[in-house]
């Protein structure tokens, strides 16, 4: 009689299948708005660090595209001068474009300052606008779009791990929540127990002795320490949820708890993940676009042992208000004078040998990397099967520890009525009580371990992981 009433005491809520309601507050809940899965991804992927570092990757790669699509700009130089002080240089005869004659510049040395004040001003501009340069642009901006793939990629592959973490880590709570509130019940009941067992033994009643007291006391410091360790794994699930969304003063009270329920997930074909991996992967996007940039380097090598064909021109001139501007080109034009032209022309360096190395270098990095691909498509086919099987093998389990969970629960109610009847001895029922206890905590974990091993399959099938399922 009194096995009955501790573990009926023990396992009363569950029994009525524990909460009602399909979302529930955590302990110490004060009504505000607590978060829940969609919520912490949302949060997770908006200030993870390294979201943000993969952001600003991104800006660095457009950079540098940008560079690359400017690159037939013109390098326009620019040179101003300033400076004096100057003597003056006059033609005797302004009016005749043909005079070679300058005005008498006699006592006009360093020392006379009415001569000596003039300045000049003048300057230079000059630039080459490619026209033509075998290929060598059309590289450049190929790699630099490259960058671009790989850095969507590496942002798209960041996202990915952050909200596997936060998945995992919300796995984690409800599990240890759901262990923490079954368990609190549970010490609370034996409590109670406890104190009606003394009570029991005060009053010398014969059904129960010292040794049911010692027995009970057996069981309570084994619960305490399952809720012990399952308060523990609860906080340091806050914990990792706080650091993922950097709140660091989040806490249960803050957080949705969902019922730990049996997922209706629909698992596909194994092929159709492997096809999804080919297209989402975000590691084979990066080394893809590794590939052709390494293609586009290449191929810049190549066009380096051609010339670049090019426009040029510039323009001079300057300004002196103490010198003419003489058109004679048999005199010095002085600082007064203006000059420019435009040429089509062509420039190649002939370094061939260090060409030649460098054009081997690149070949040899390019099969590198075509190696790698080569490798990254296999391990990913590799993967995808590991995390099917995985997913298929907590299925199995979960269908096997339902199984088990419902046979545990006939199991024990067929021994309570067949106790109160005098049919069935005490260890039988307990035998049976302590095996729905572990189904019942068995079961959570397998509804814990499908959850990740599903979400497993699909980052390795490169599906989003910041959507829920």
């Amino acid at each position: 009689m009194l096995y009955i009433m501790l573990w009926a005491l023990l396992l009363a809520p569950v029994l009525t299948n524990g909460q009602t309601d399909s979302v529930r507050s955590s302990s110490g809940s004060s009504g505000t708005d607590v978060l829940d899965l969609k919520g912490l991804l949302e949060i997770a992927l908006e200030h993870d660090g390294r979201v943000l570092s993969a952001y600003a990757d991104m800006d660095a790669y457009r950079s540098k595209f940008d560079r690359a699509r400017w690159a037939w700009f013109p390098a326009i130089k620019l040179r101003a001068l300033f400076g004096g002080p100057l003597g003056q240089r006059k033609l005797a005869c302004p009016d005749d474009p043909n005079c070679v004659r300058l005005e008498n510049t006699e006592g006009t040395g360093l020392g006379d300052l009415s001569t000596q004040v003039s300045f000049a001003v003048g300057g230079r501009i000059e630039a080459a606008v490619p026209i033509y340069t075998f290929g060598k642009l059309d590289a450049l901006k190929s790699a630099a779009k490259a960058g671009i793939v790989a850095g969507k990629a590496d942002i798209y592959r960041a996202r990915q791990q952050v909200a596997m973490e936060v998945r995992k880590a919300w796995y984690a709570w409800l599990l240890a929540n759901e262990a923490v509130d079954i368990l609190e019940d549970g010490e609370k009941k034996i409590h109670d127990a406890e104190k009606k067992l003394i009570k029991m033994l005060d009053e010398l009643n014969e059904d129960v002795t010292d040794r049911d007291l010692f027995k009970l006391r057996y069981y309570s410091a084994q619960v305490h320490e399952m809720l012990l360790e399952a308060k523990k794994g609860r906080k340091m699930a806050v914990q990792a949820l706080g650091f993922l969304t950097g709140r660091k003063q989040l806490s249960a009270a803050g957080l949705a708890v969902p019922d730990l329920s049996k997922p209706k997930l629909k698992l596909e074909d194994r092929s159709r993940y492997s096809a999804m991996a080919e297209q989402n992967r975000p590691e084979l996007k990066m080394l893809n676009a590794a590939l052709n940039a390494s293609r586009a380097k290449v191929e810049g090598m190549k066009a380096s042992f051609y010339p670049d064909i090019f426009i040029g021109g510039y323009f001079e001139g300057s300004y002196s208000p103490a010198h003419d501007y003489i058109e004679n080109s048999l005199l010095n034009h002085g600082m007064t004078y203006y000059s420019g032209g435009l040429s089509l022309g062509m420039q190649i360096t002939l370094d061939i040998p260090q060409k030649l190395a460098q054009l081997e270098q690149s070949q040899a990095e390019l099969r590198s990397l075509e190696a790698k691909v080569q490798q990254a498509h296999a391990a990913v086919e590799l993967e995808i099967s590991k995390e099917y099987l995985g997913v298929q093998t907590a299925k199995d389990y979960l269908k096997a520890y339902k199984k088990a969970h419902s046979a545990a629960k006939a199991w024990m109610r067929t021994n309570l009525m067949s106790y109160g009847v005098g049919i069935s001895n005490t260890k039988d029922l307990l035998d049976s009580i302590a095996a729905y206890a572990q189904s019942e905590m068995a079961f959570d974990k397998a509804i814990h371990d499908f959850l990740v091993a599903y979400d497993r399959l699909r980052l390795a099938a490169g599906l989003d992981l910041g959507k829920l399922n």
